[in-house]
């Protein structure tokens, strides 16, 4: 996310910053109005990038050493052959990461109105 945010920032069109300076922007009219918006779509390819990354290794890490959670009903399901639970944990991961991604997703359209929707 880190990374993402960097690259971001530096991308951004030195025309753009450029025009805002000259047209007397001090510096956090800079940011608020050229440098975020301009980043925000990247910035949050790296949030949906993370919470994908962190969904995996908390299941993971659950599967590994939990007592708890569905990383261990899904582990446990399969040693004790609870074919049906352990379908229903990753059944259960997946609507958890499902509707993760929906509520960043609408997130990201709320706080970018002005980007055209993919596929338009």
């Amino acid at each position: 996310m880190l990374l993402n945010t960097i690259a971001a920032v530096k991308q951004v069109d030195p025309l753009l910053i450029k025009s805002a300076r000259t047209m007397g922007a001090s510096l956090p009219q800079l940011f608020r109005k050229v440098i975020l918006p301009a980043a925000l779509p990247t910035i949050f390819v790296g949030i949906r990038l993370a919470s994908a990354s962190a969904m995996l290794v908390l299941v993971a890490s659950e599967m590994v050493g939990a007592k708890a959670g569905l990383g261990y009903l899904i582990i446990n399901s399969q040693y004790s052959f609870l074919i049906p639970q352990m379908y229903f944990g990753i059944l259960g991961i997946t609507v958890i990461g499902l509707a993760f991604n929906a509520v960043l997703e609408a997130l990201e359209r709320r706080l970018m109105r002005w980007k055209a929707p993919v596929g338009a």
